[in-house]
């Protein structure tokens, strides 16, 4: 995992070039990291989800994303790598949409989903999913309050996981 860890951080770093949102969250028993694009045409997109108990993921995916106004749609693809009770691998596929509220307020969603046929080892499924209210002080740095769920479904449902499935704040840097 270490090895994904560090991918995951220069991927994450290389993409610091292209607008987006770096954010720090953390929920009950869990923290989680994410770097989205912003803006028109494609981008990369980083996470990583700790549970305390349940195990741990990292993603990174690729999107491509219209703005039309103060609604930004994405769609997109990601790979995920699972260590939670067994490790895998799963391609996921999903999108992501934020609306500008107006006086510094967003509203954002994102889902992702791999199904049996993209996924590895015992892992059958995988749902990665949130969604919140993000404010922007000042600018540059963003506090958000959302909803993350993460969910491994395996062969052996007595192995199935849920790295998170709660509210969470979160801090970040908006560019």
């Amino acid at each position: 995992m270490k090895k994904t860890t560090l991918l995951l951080g220069l991927v994450a770093a290389s993409s610091l070039a292209q607008a987006g949102n770096l954010s720090l969250g953390a929920g009950d028993d869990y923290v989680t990291l994410s770097r989205t694009p912003s803006g028109l045409g494609i981008g990369f997109t980083a996470d990583y989800l700790n549970h305390k108990h349940n195990g741990e993921s990292a993603g990174l995916g690729m999107e491509f994303a219209v703005p039309a106004g103060p609604l930004t749609v994405a769609a997109g693809a990601k790979a995920i790598y699972v260590d939670a009770d067994g490790d895998g691998t799963a391609g996921a596929l999903g999108g992501r949409a934020a609306l500008d509220l107006g006086s510094n307020f967003s509203l954002f969603g994102q889902a992702y989903h791999a199904p049996s046929g993209t996924s590895s080892g015992s892992i059958r499924e995988v749902n990665d999913a949130n969604a919140g209210v993000r404010w922007n002080p000042v600018p540059l740095f963003t506090v958000e309050a959302g909803y993350r769920y993460f969910d491994v479904k395996r062969e052996d449902a007595q192995r199935n996981r849920k790295l998170a499935d709660g509210p969470y704040l979160g801090v970040g840097l908006q560019f």
